[in-house]
């Protein structure tokens, strides 16, 4: 508690007084003052001090290039003050609760790691990789045909190879057309 200052009034013979380099000297209500004051900025900068948080940063591991088509993989990141790390996606992909991503189409797919802090550290600059998933490889294959000289033409048809997550020729916007091009040079089978 600081206590109330008051004028004083002392004489020469008072004033004498022993002094040591480096302790507080004087008399009275002067000397009481400073000390709670001098303690009482001790406790201020101390209470500050133990308010302060640390800082802490967030790293994201490597991973291999994707590709649509490609199978889930996780995403390790970590934190400098070791407090877990909570990824979330943006862009054609999911992350479930194990932090593994799904890539649900091609395009950019941005991964964020997040760390909130604590009590004892503050929120860590989030970290972030911008990931290009190749679009997927779709093969279409015209099936092989065979017909006589003279004959109708059969009916030609094409297979698919490399659609994935379920997707089937309902899903193309344009399906293959087969035609039948002749050149004046093919073969005559007998």
């Amino acid at each position: 508690m600081l206590a109330k200052a008051q004028l004083l009034q002392l004489q020469p013979e008072q004033l004498k007084a022993r002094c040591k380099p480096g302790i507080l000297t004087g008399a009275g209500t002067i000397r009481y003052s400073v000390l709670y004051l001098a303690g009482f900025l001790c406790l201020l900068v101390g209470l500050a001090a133990l308010s302060a948080k640390e800082a802490q940063t967030v790293k994201i591991g490597r991973f291999s290039p994707k590709k649509y088509g490609d199978k889930p993989f996780f995403v390790t990141a970590k934190s400098s003050s070791k407090l877990p790390v909570t990824i979330f996606v943006n862009g054609p992909a999911s992350v479930d609760n194990e932090e593994k991503v799904s890539i649900k189409g091609a395009g950019k797919v941005r991964i964020f790691a997040v760390q909130m802090g604590n009590d004892q550290f503050i929120a860590a600059k989030p970290a972030e990789v911008t990931l290009e998933v190749a679009e997927a490889s779709l093969v279409v294959r015209a099936e092989d045909k065979k017909m006589k000289e003279g004959e109708k033409t059969p009916e030609l048809t094409v297979t698919y190879k490399g659609f994935v997550d379920g997707e089937s020729v309902k899903n193309l916007t344009k399906p293959a057309v087969v035609k039948l091009v002749e050149t004046g040079r093919g073969k005559i089978i007998k």
